[in-house]
């Protein structure tokens, strides 16, 4: 039996206090190579021709076959890597923070109008003097900018491929509105949902205007604007990589906390 420092190394990876081992075989015409990518090879799965070419120790024998390459003439590397619970894939190995400029989307709250004590008066076509309540916003929001905001980035380290992860994000909206008299738009906000009724204008859809490849359909009667994912500045993931580091899966995630505004809500 060859003795254990002739084919056995210890492989770095990118946690500096976890490695993995390889195992060097001679590979002979016939010989077939453990399917490791569809499936876990353990190595004690491993076919009798990787096994014979080492001894390795009862600590080792539930590492997974995580890499193969060829290492000369009729050598083959096989690198094995610890084998780990799905709790222990997800566990970061080390976590990092770090400060720096972010940009945070504009926030709308809540979003209402008044009718005003004097009405709105005009001169219609004819020449006769019209009348109308006079319509005024009222609205409390946050407003967005570039604000200092802690990072937190977290190391994991797996055998094999992580899972696909959906975040959610802060996908802004544009919010518009237009009453006689009025008109404004909160521009690429979040927000908790806005509904603007048609009871302001004559309903008559202005011929060419617009999009009109596209059927105005129920806008007519109101237009509506869904709530956003996050309704307002929340923990969120603005990386997420995932390397392959001599056979073994790296992932580097970076999530944003949003910067501690301390007043009350007097909403």
């Amino acid at each position: 039996m060859p003795l254990l420092d002739q084919n056995f190394d210890w492989v770095d990876t990118p946690n500096p206090a976890e490695r993995c081992f390889s195992i060097t075989a001679k590979e002979d015409a016939g010989c077939e190579i453990p399917d490791f990518i569809n499936g876990v090879v353990l190595w004690s799965d491993c076919p009798a021709w990787i096994k014979r070419a080492e001894v390795v120790p009862a600590a080792l024998q539930g590492y997974t076959l995580v890499h193969a390459v060829k290492a000369g003439y009729q050598q083959r590397t096989f690198i094995f890597g610890r084998t780990r619970t799905v709790e222990e894939r997800n566990t970061p190995y080390q976590v990092e923070w770090v400060k720096r400029p972010k940009d945070w989307p504009t926030v709308l709250y809540k979003l209402w109008f008044e009718e005003g004590n004097l009405p709105l008066t005009a001169v219609d076509a004819s020449g006769s003097i019209e009348s109308a309540k006079r319509v005024y916003e009222r609205s409390k929001y946050r407003r967005g900018a570039i604000y200092p905001t802690w990072h937190k980035i977290s190391h994991f380290l797996a055998e094999r491929p992580f899972a696909k992860v959906h975040s959610i994000i802060p996908i802004t909206d544009t919010i518009n509105y237009s009453f006689d008299g009025i008109s404004g738009s909160f521009p690429d906000c979040l927000h908790p949902g806005c509904r603007f009724p048609q009871f302001q204008t004559s309903g008559k859809v202005v011929f060419g205007a617009g999009t009109p490849s596209v059927e105005v359909g129920s806008d007519i009667v109101a237009q509506e604007f869904p709530p956003t994912a996050m309704t307002d500045w929340e923990k969120h993931a603005i990386e997420d990589n995932r390397y392959q580091v001599s056979g073994m899966y790296y992932r580097q995630l970076v999530e944003a906390y949003p910067p501690i505004d301390d007043r009350e809500s007097t909403g």
